[in-house]
């Protein structure tokens, strides 16, 4: 298990540091079946880098509907 801030999640992804804490935000639920995956440790934010991973390749396949994964 890899544990990332969300300074270095962004640099790994390439992304402002601003997106990743978008994708953590209550609202982006109704938008997004397939939520980010993220650990909430008090007020700090943290990210399994494998979770993250596996969230990436569902987004490559079109995400989740419904709970389950489309073929």
């Amino acid at each position: 298990m890899e544990i990332l801030t969300p300074a270095q999640l962004a640099q790994r992804l390439h992304v402002k540091t601003t997106w990743v804490y978008e994708q953590t935000r209550k609202r982006t639920d109704v938008r997004n079946v397939d939520k980010f995956p993220y650990i909430k440790m008090g007020r700090y934010l943290r990210f399994d880098w494998n979770d993250v991973l596996s969230w990436l390749e569902r987004q490559k396949r079109g995400g989740i509907t419904n709970g389950r994964n489309r073929k």
